[in-house]
């Protein structure tokens, strides 16, 4: 788990959190997951190793999440999400799901600004085919102010 904090007494700051949560199909381990989140206050959150598909992602919804943008390979292996509380105004433009569950993309403007936020569950061998991919999407779209969490 890591969380980066701006400056709170900034009425723009926001807190980032980076998390890989090793599962989250089983109801008690979400909600162990989702109420550090809620209490440490995280405005965006990373995380990687959902191991869920659709139907089991939809019940990370809580009232204080606003969005949330996916990607799933099995119900037991992989799957990122990028979950953004509902007070931060976020405006999305694009979103990239892998479908092999590795990363997801998401761009748009918060607070007038743009942003690009890219959450990635890298493979744990050398692949630099991946990250070229990755880098690729970046220069094609010409994503902005990008901000990246992973695992």
């Amino acid at each position: 788990l890591f969380i980066m904090q701006d400056n709170k007494e900034n009425k723009n700051g926001v807190t980032f959190c980076s998390w890989n949560i090793r599962g989250a199909k089983d109801p008690i381990k979400r909600c162990k997951i989702m109420a550090p989140l809620k209490s440490l206050k995280v405005d965006i959150a990373f995380l990687q190793e959902t191991h869920t598909k659709l139907q089991t992602q939809m019940r990370f919804r809580a009232n204080w999440i606003g969005q949330m943008y996916r990607s799933s390979f099995t119900a037991k292996d992989r799957g990122t999400a990028i979950i953004i509380r509902k007070a931060i105004q976020f405006i999305l433009k694009i979103t990239i799901s892998d479908k092999e569950g590795r990363y997801t993309i998401v761009a748009g403007e918060i607070y007038s600004t743009p942003l690009t936020l890219i959450n990635i569950y890298a493979t744990n061998f050398d692949n630099h085919q991946f990250f070229k991919k990755i880098m690729d999407q970046i220069d094609e779209y010409n994503f902005q102010n990008v901000i990246l969490g992973g695992g």
